[in-house]
């Protein structure tokens, strides 16, 4: 198959570009935003450009079976403090992806969602037909994307939006996230901040995976999944694992900041069914870690 990954450069897309580019035709596509993963795809097909510009992507999105659309601008602090670049970025990014796979006559394309900034604050295990309550503008923008999905699937395309519950692991150098942000202060002696007093709970999945499952979404009808490991822990479990690892560092806990979910708790039956997975095809959060840091570590 041919297969190109729209955002490709970053943190899933350079894990899900070496899976994929077994017995696949993969290309990437990417504004160059994030470069540090650059060195480690060199002998990748790699295609620069902006999906907020259409006529690019009337030209470059030709002849591929399946699109898997990575790009975003995901940081939900970020979203709030300049929502206008998060509507550009999101909303008119994905509208154009939407339009030229339309044109050029794309069988599939699968759409990187999210979980926990689309249901928000909930103390419920939430499902695809839950509410839905963002309080950031990163998940506002998603759930438009979701549902302006729904237009082009009466146009024909198979859109199949996967909503990601909290990722980590390797090449996420460039990440700023609770995970990425502790390791690399470990590794450079530095404080953990905390935002909020750490009994925050996340949903989180290990990128090895994601990647999996996000190949194996290739068969599924268009529809939202959730995507997750099922299995919630809160920023002070995580503090745990780090000590119970020896892998020490002053924590510091300070104001909650707005817009972030409190607490997010996934239900991910809809997908195991779909794809048939097992009980155990998913990493234990603390193993998931431990390989996490030894990257991180061999990366420094």
């Amino acid at each position: 198959m041919k297969i190109a990954i729209i955002g490709g450069l970053g943190f899933i897309g350079t894990n899900l570009y070496f899976f994929l580019n077994k017995g696949n035709k993969v290309s990437i596509i990417d504004n160059y935003r994030v470069k540090t993963n650059v060195k480690f795809l060199k002998k990748a097909k790699i295609i620069k450009g902006d999906i907020k510009n259409l006529n690019f992507l009337k030209k470059k999105l030709k002849n591929f079976d399946i699109i898997i659309n990575l790009a975003a601008q995901t940081g939900i602090l970020e979203s709030n403090s300049n929502p206008i670049k998060s509507i550009k970025e999101n909303i008119i990014g994905f509208s154009n992806i939407l339009e030229a796979s339309r044109i050029n006559k794309i069988k599939t394309i699968i759409n990187a969602s999210t979980a926990g900034a689309i249901y928000g604050n909930t103390k419920k295990i939430c499902d695809e037909k839950s509410l839905t309550n963002p309080i950031s503008y990163y998940g506002l923008t998603k759930k438009f994307n979701e549902d302006q999905s729904l237009i082009y699937m009466n146009r024909k395309l198979k859109i199949i939006n996967l909503r990601f519950s909290n990722v980590y692991g390797e090449f996420s150098i460039h990440k700023k996230s609770l995970i990425h942000n502790a390791i690399k202060n470990i590794i450079y002696n530095k404080n953990i901040n905390i935002n909020g007093d750490g009994t925050q709970i996340r949903d989180f999945i290990y990128v090895g995976d994601l990647v999996k499952i996000i190949k194996r979404s290739f068969k599924l009808k268009s529809g939202i999944y959730n995507v997750a490991s099922g299995k919630s822990h809160s920023v002070n479990s995580f503090i745990n694992i780090l000590r119970n690892n020896q892998l020490e560092a002053k924590i510091i806990y300070k104001k909650k900041k707005k817009g972030e979910v409190e607490e997010v708790r996934i239900n991910n039956k809809k997908i195991i069914k779909n794809l048939k997975i097992k009980k155990k095809f998913f990493l234990d959060f603390e193993k998931g870690v431990k390989k996490t840091f030894n990257w991180y570590k061999d990366y420094f």
